[in-house]
């Protein structure tokens, strides 16, 4: 039996992009990120799904975000961008 992958549907709106459960999730079109270009850099909004854990939030500046995304990219394999 082949197991189903989940999947996620990537939204962008002028400067906010979103990404959302898909297919294989618990609770479909639910919000799983969304960042913001703020002018100065990103924020990053993970929403709580629980009631017993905060959202959490992480603010970029460019040149923070380029190089993490550069960083990130040794990882392509694990994270199944390949």
């Amino acid at each position: 039996m082949i197991k189903e992958q989940a999947l996620e549907i990537i939204k962008r709106t002028v400067d906010v992009a979103t990404v959302r459960g898909g297919r294989g999730y618990n609770r479909p079109g639910e919000v799983l990120c969304a960042l913001k270009n703020t002018g100065n850099g990103y924020i990053a909004h993970f929403p709580s799904h629980s009631s017993c854990h905060q959202d959490h939030y992480v603010c970029l500046d460019y040149a923070q975000a380029y190089d993490l995304v550069l960083a990130l990219s040794a990882f392509k394999k694990e994270l199944g961008f390949v």
